[in-house]
């Protein structure tokens, strides 16, 4: 695919998140995960956002002006019906 290398898209960078959780961007640290700790997170730049995902999952958005660091809520949408167990 054009614009991709080994799976990453173009402009996007790959970064290991350190022992305290969080990544050292732009000069400043954010706040990421304790749970990724060691971990490899991707970087995409959408406009003045940066989104962090973990595998193909997006978890985090970094909104470079206000320097907030948000989590992703992830949800179903009701009027999708759940599986019976």
């Amino acid at each position: 695919m054009e614009g991709y290398v080994l799976g990453i898209p173009e402009g996007s960078r790959v970064l290991k998140v350190d022992c305290q959780g969080k990544l050292d961007l732009h000069g400043q640290k954010w706040k990421i995960s304790k749970a990724l700790c060691g971990e490899w997170v991707q970087i995409v730049r959408v406009e003045q956002r940066l989104q962090v995902y973990y595998c193909t999952t997006l978890i985090r958005e970094l909104a470079l002006g206000s320097q907030r660091s948000t989590i992703v809520e992830r949800w179903l949408p009701s009027n999708v019906s759940q599986p019976k167990l």
